[in-house]
């Protein structure tokens, strides 16, 4: 073969290779779709509701759609089994499973009273190409009709604007894998349709989809569970963004008189021999038909515009009083608004600091933590003493001093001194941490007894405070330890010293640094500290 001939086989190869690459990504819908293991079917006929949650008045037929322009899910077949079987058990509805475009004419839908999009993906719906087949779809809704959306239902009418609002969504992607397990908070413990999750958040191995603002919006459906990410594996996933700090999971609303019911959890199988899952999707479709009202009404996030209102607030705080993880966050994400709305007002914070102080004592252990996040915006030292009263508890001292750190004047650092004599374990070690990260000159004298104590975990977060507070008693209490002391706190010890003498030269205390970083750098230091003190020598020799 000559190198013309090797040069094109190697360009068609290559052409061929991409044109594959393409196709695995696109994962079109199959010819057919498998069959089902008779374990499969089994853990879903376990799974399934006993019975419909609301008799139909007639019977119901269930169109599933489950067609692919895009990805292609391979739970599709495992959704259609879950849906014809759930269907049979309750005698909520029938279904016809199938992913023919021809049978969204206005003639064909008429026999249906819902349809169920399957994780559709790219669906070809265009008012320019395919206007009748839109009409159709939208009139159905609009006529009282309904949409069920599994998964990936709000990836689809991406040349048809109106689809994409209807469906109150569209997919912009899913840091969230389906190889991860994510964490969910219902957002309205008390709805109908949340029933099965008994009010409690949980977390699911699944794939969550991304909808970003304008088309999901708070203001233009109800969203019935979403992402909690006070969870930090949710928090942190992959490519996650400032603005998927609310990505809805589940929600509903209303289109003429028409209702669509959406839910993100379906791209792995074992979604669907999920209990509360299948109980979710029935309850969704029923409402989809029509047979389960329930309330649709949106909920914006914001205020209600009474600004800081005494009674307002006092009503949300009663409701963060019971507030637990993985529950609706709308009352906190309310006085969050009126804190920030108050900004400016001395008055008005301080009327705000106090009845967040009232309520904090009452509230369970969700409430108190963000009771005190606030309490860190705008605490004065009308906190301090209420905080104070938390510091020694083991579930609430971590809390206390995340306020507390950001709190100016004495008085924190007075509470944090006295607290240090009562407090025991970990609540001890952070007050210390605290001490150090304030820098409290006055907290050198009690520190300097803990670095050689016993509790070497104690002993070497006071090191590392001393570091940081770097006054004159904090060095001499680290010149001394470090002869002291021995082994990893010895390091600790060493390190911290160091810092102290970064600090002093920072502060233009250059003979006080300079003397430091001398004794540290004796033969007798280790390498790594003799190596930082000779740094630290040339830099302050430079100021």
């Amino acid at each position: 073969m000559n190198k013309r001939s090797k040069l094109i086989s190697a360009a068609l190869l290559g052409l061929w290779c991409l044109s594959l690459a393409a196709s695995a990504l696109r994962a079109e819908s199959p010819e057919t779709l498998r069959e089902l293991k008779a374990e499969e079917v089994q853990k879903i006929e376990q799974a399934l509701p006993a019975k419909a949650t609301v008799k139909p008045p007639k019977g119901r037929k269930l169109l599933v759609f489950w067609r692919c322009e895009g990805f292609y899910h391979k739970s599709i077949p495992v959704v259609n089994r879950a849906l014809e079987l759930m269907g049979k058990k309750t005698g909520a509805y029938e279904v016809v499973v199938t992913d023919d475009y021809s049978v969204f004419t206005k003639r064909n839908l008429r026999q249906f009273d819902a349809v169920c999009l399957n994780n559709t993906t790219g669906l070809d719906f265009d008012p320019e190409k395919t206007p009748d087949r839109c009409e159709a779809l939208m009139d159905f809704v609009k006529s009282g009709k309904g949409i069920a959306g599994i998964h990936a239902a709000t990836d689809n009418f991406k040349k048809w604007p109106a689809g994409e609002e209807m469906m109150g969504g569209k997919f912009t992607g899913h840091p969230w894998g389906g190889g991860g397990t994510w964490a969910i908070k219902i957002d309205e413990p008390d709805h109908p349709l949340m029933a099965s999750f008994n009010g409690k958040g949980f977390k699911i191995n699944d794939e969550i989809y991304r909808t970003d603002p304008p088309l999901y919006s708070r203001d233009k459906q109800l969203v019935l569970m979403s992402l909690d990410m006070s969870d930090p594996a949710t928090r942190n996933a992959k490519d996650v963004k400032p603005e998927d700090a609310d990505t809805g999971i589940s929600w509903v609303k209303t289109v003429g008189k028409g209702r669509i019911f959406y839910c993100s959890l379906g791209h792995n199988d074992h979604i669907f021999w999920n209990r509360a899952v299948l109980q979710h999707y029935l309850d969704g479709i029923q409402f989809a038909f029509g047979d389960y009202k329930v309330d649709t009404r949106s909920k914006p996030i914001a205020s209600s515009g009474k600004g800081s209102d005494m009674a307002e607030l006092k009503e949300l705080l009663a409701k963060v009083k019971e507030y637990d993880w993985g529950q609706s966050r709308l009352a906190l994400t309310e006085i969050s608004e009126t804190v920030k709305k108050a900004h400016g007002n001395k008055a008005e914070l301080a009327k705000i600091e106090k009845a967040l102080l009232g309520a904090l004592p009452d509230a369970k252990q969700a409430g108190r933590q963000f009771l005190c996040r606030e309490l860190s915006i705008i605490g004065t030292e009308q906190s301090v003493p209420v905080l104070a009263k938390m510091l020694a508890g083991e579930k609430t001292s971590d809390m206390a001093r995340y306020a507390l750190e950001r709190i100016p004047g004495a008085a924190v650092d007075e509470a944090l001194r006295k607290s240090l004599r009562k407090a025991k374990g970990k609540a001890k070690i952070g007050i210390v941490n605290s001490l150090g990260q304030r820098g409290d000159k006055k907290a050198a004298r009690p520190l300097t007894r803990l670095v050689t104590g016993k509790n070497k975990a104690l002993a070497a977060a006071a090191a590392a405070a001393l570091g940081r507070i770097a006054s004159p008693q904090a060095a001499k209490a680290l010149a001394e330890a470090k002869d002291e002391t021995s082994g990893k706190l010895q390091m600790v010890v060493l390190d911290a010293y160091l810092k102290c003498a970064d600090k002093l030269a920072a502060q233009g205390k250059k003979a006080e640094a300079m003397a430091i970083f001398k004794a540290l750098g004796k033969a007798d230091m280790p390498k790594s500290i003799r190596t930082a003190a000779a740094r630290g020598m040339i830099n302050a020799a430079r100021k």
